[in-house]
């Protein structure tokens, strides 16, 4: 979810491994004789793009946009250029309006017909403060490897700060899965404003908070998606339904790596629900040190790993069941999935995550099968959080462009 967790993706034959870190830029590895120019040869002379539509206040429309002059050379060295934007969505937790930001990335070259796909990316916690925008950042806070591995496979790539961070005016609330579905749908129609050649057919792909958000996306496409179409839906080791934490601060049973998770999702719950005493679920260091804790990763966060060192598990213990089943509900109540998904599903988990546990995707999952939707997951055997293998997800995001059939696992355990 952040530069403390990683996970592995693998890309076709273009890239090899992707190494993704909110916390560093990682390489992409390369095979031998391995296309490292953009994907279509540019034209000797072709038209000019015609020019980006501002203005408006629908979902998507454009309000800013500004080259990212210094964008990590992963990107600059495919032809590729980045721009970031600042779009307009809607809150999931209010209904109202709000403005966002993000960075999208057209890749050099000449545009297959019909224009360049997009992906809709989203990326793993960065923290919950505005200045944890990636956009923000020439490495797009560890993002830029694995969007110029979906650059190379000819792809536009669309990525959303989310709400809150990189932008001022709003909060960023953490794990409301409505708010990110919004966000990833909107960042897909502020990138076909600012080109308006970019062809309407759309994936969303991300990992850990970033899966929440993409599976959010197809969560919220069949009422909120008008004017696009989602061919199909990526979700690597995604946040689902993050209930259990509340028992799990409660019995005393967090692993480490759920403390900032759990601390991220407090300090934006108490906004989003005023009547929430914050004090009732910290103590200790945790309360005396809570503004370091929220710190953005990176790049202010050098002492958050020896803070967490510290942290005990009764720093984070609800002060009563009261408390707890407040905290269980509010989670609940932003858990996935919320209604059926009209596209297509793919769901990648370990059975040694330490940060999102077996049981809690798999709760997430029934109530997807059960409500019908098609939904191809992969339980990894002996891999967790950050080594999970998803070699197989850009392969798979490609067939659904391609109008392959997908795999209904929920059909085949039925």
């Amino acid at each position: 979810m952040s530069g403390r967790w990683a996970v592995r993706v693998g890309v076709l034959a273009t890239a090899a491994v992707v190494s993704i870190s909110c916390s560093q830029q990682a390489p992409i590895t390369l095979p031998p004789g391995a296309q490292t120019a953009p994907v279509t040869a540019a034209p000797a002379a072709s038209e000019p793009p015609p020019p980006s539509t501002f203005g408006g206040a629908v979902p998507g429309s454009l309000i800013s946009a500004e080259p990212i002059e210094d964008i990590a050379a992963d990107i600059t060295e495919l032809g590729a250029t980045a721009t970031r934007v600042v779009y307009r969505s809607t809150s999931g937790v209010t209904g109202e309006p709000t403005d966002v930001s993000g960075t999208v990335v057209i890749p050099g070259g000449t545009a297959p017909q019909g224009g360049w796909p997009v992906v809709s990316y989203g990326h793993g916690t960065t923290g919950v403060l505005e200045a944890c925008g990636p956009s923000r950042y020439a490495n797009l806070l560890g993002s830029a490897p694995i969007v110029a591995a979906l650059v190379l496979n000819g792809f536009a790539v669309a990525i959303t700060d989310y709400q809150g961070l990189g932008l001022g005016g709003s909060y960023h609330p953490y794990l409301d899965s409505k708010t990110f579905g919004y966000n990833m749908i909107d960042a897909v129609r502020a990138a076909r404003n600012f080109m308006p050649t970019l062809s309407s057919r759309w994936a969303a792909y991300g990992v850990s908070l970033g899966g929440m958000a993409a599976w959010a996306a197809s969560d919220r496409n069949a009422e909120y998606g008008g004017g696009l179409e989602l061919v199909g839906t990526a979700a690597m080791v995604p946040v689902s339904d993050m209930s259990g934490l509340a028992d799990a601060a409660a019995n005393g049973t967090l692993t480490r790596a759920q403390y900032p998770l759990l601390m991220y999702a407090l300090h934006t719950l108490a906004i989003s629900h005023p009547e929430m005493n914050l004090d009732d679920y910290r103590s200790g260091l945790a309360r005396e040190r809570w503004d370091d804790f929220m710190e953005c990763v990176p790049p202010k966060s050098d002492d958050v790993p020896g803070l967490l060192a510290r942290l005990q598990a009764a720093d984070l213990t609800p002060v009563s069941a009261e408390a707890t089943d407040r905290l269980r509900g509010y989670l609940s109540d932003m858990a996935l999935p919320q209604q059926r998904s009209t596209t297509p599903l793919l769901v990648m988990y370990g059975s040694e995550d330490d940060l999102i546990l077996e049981p809690w995707t798999e709760k997430a999952l029934q109530r997807a099968c059960d409500s019908g939707d098609l939904v191809e997951y992969e339980l990894h055997q002996g891999e967790g959080h950050g080594d999970l293998d998803s070699s197989r997800s850009l392969p798979w995001v490609k067939g659904m462009f391609a109008g392959q059939r997908p795999v209904d696992t929920c059909e085949l355990n039925r």
